[in-house]
């Protein structure tokens, strides 16, 4: 019995550890929510209050390669589409759409813990290009960072399903004048699929 039980567990172990041992190539692709809500106070003649809800959905495929084992660096390609409501106290409710477009190469380290799961860390440095309407003067670019960890669920010896929080950063310069400055922070929840071959 305790040879039964030993090579079940040397079993589950090595079912993680194929999938993510050096040589083999890692495709996937992640969709990421984040939600911000913030209430700003300026004062003009006794009102104060404006209430901004921003939401962002980011769509990120990525092609990765193990260099050792459970280690896997790579590059994605990310679009960003962000909605921001602005309601002040006074007036009417105002919305705007920013789309953003990033290129950055990123690298995941998976901990296999035996079974089908793997906790995972991972992390990426790149420029962003993104636009807040037509004119140049909406136009934005510059570096993009982000770091994000989660849990990796291996379907089968293919695929895997990931769930995972993370934070990204961008810090752009506006396109015709270098001086106005945009850092953006945002915490978000994310989903996605990885196929390994």
């Amino acid at each position: 019995m305790k040879k039964f039980l030993l090579i079940v567990a040397v079993a589950f172990a090595s079912a993680t550890y194929a999938q993510t041992e050096k040589g083999n190539w890692m495709v996937g692709s992640d969709l990421a929510l984040s939600f911000n809500s913030v209430k700003e106070t300026p004062r003009y003649d006794g009102t104060s209050g404006n209430v901004q809800t921003q939401n962002t959905f980011k769509f990120v495929p990525n092609l990765n390669y193990f260099v050792i084992n459970n280690l896997a660096v790579g590059l994605g390609l990310e679009y960003q589409s962000t909605t921001t409501k602005v309601k002040p106290v006074a007036g009417s409710e105002t919305k705007g759409t920013a789309s953003a477009f990033v290129i950055a190469p990123n690298a995941h380290y998976y901990f296999p813990i035996g079974g089908n799961l793997a906790p995972f860390v991972g992390a990426k440095v790149g420029y962003a290009w993104a636009s807040a309407g037509d004119s140049n003067s909406d136009k934005t670019r510059g570096l993009a960072l982000g770091v994000k960890g989660g849990m990796a669920y291996f379907v089968n010896q293919g695929a895997a399903l990931t769930g995972y929080v993370g934070y990204d950063y961008m810090n752009l310069k506006n396109k015709q004048d270098n001086k106005a400055e945009t850092r953006i922070g945002n915490f978000g929840v994310g989903i996605g699929v990885a196929l390994f071959f």
